[in-house]
């Protein structure tokens, strides 16, 4: 973990999640569940795997982190056409199996799922204190205190040659919003342009590291 600067209660995982140490809470965002099986209705031939892996994850998380509430930053589902039976059952499972409280701030692929699961404790966005509040989309910011976010799925691209470059999945934070990268392990990423004032930081290996300003490119 490494803490935020400002916000010493904030710690950044290599995986791509944010534990507020305070109020043990774990907050990961843009899992996309179902997302294969929404491409595989659609006659693509993706193999299944993701959603098993993903929940693994997550119980070693919370174990490691011995978190007592999970909060979904936004897009814990891909589709309707993605929730199976099959996705379901492994969702029930994995809330029994933590059996801590968990929140889901609803996203943009959220809406368009009929019945969320009532045990997710779904709602529009969602304060920890005074000091933070967890949305999905940054453009709903309001205010001084220190938004958690995900819909973005940043990615940033640092050049390691004349024509190789590295391609990180990364925290951003700009002014007061932190977005966090994409949890689930088939979801993609989007490369972002830096602006002046951003700070980035990547998992290598199994730390978090800001990088400097001369690895990152300007927007």
């Amino acid at each position: 973990m490494i803490p935020l600067a400002g916000h010493p209660h904030v710690s950044l995982l290599p995986e791509g999640c944010v534990y507020l140490t305070d109020v043990q809470t774990l907050i990961v965002a843009d899992i996309h569940l179902g997302k294969s099986a929404t491409f595989r209705a659609r006659g693509l031939p993706v193999p299944e795997g993701d959603t098993a892996r993903d929940f693994e994850r997550l119980r070693k998380l919370l174990r490691r982190c011995q978190a007592s509430r999970l909060v979904i930053a936004g897009d814990l589902f891909h589709a309707p056409a993605g929730i199976t039976p099959e996705l379901e059952s492994a969702l029930a499972g994995f809330l029994a199996a933590v059996d801590i409280p968990v929140t889901l701030v609803i996203g943009n692929h959220d809406v368009k799922i009929r019945c969320l699961p009532a045990p997710m404790h779904p709602v529009s966005q969602l304060d920890l204190g005074e000091s933070i509040r967890v949305i999905h989309d940054p453009k709903d910011m309001r205010g001084d205190r220190l938004h958690i976010a995900g819909h973005l799925h940043p990615v940033i691209k640092i050049p390691d040659g004349r024509r190789t470059s590295l391609r990180l999945p990364c925290f951003l934070l700009r002014h007061q919003t932190l977005v966090l990268p994409a949890f689930g392990s088939f979801t993609g990423g989007a490369i972002i342009k830096p602006k002046p004032g951003d700070r980035i930081f990547v998992a290598l290996r199994e730390n978090v590291v800001e990088l400097p300003e001369s690895f990152i490119p300007a927007g």
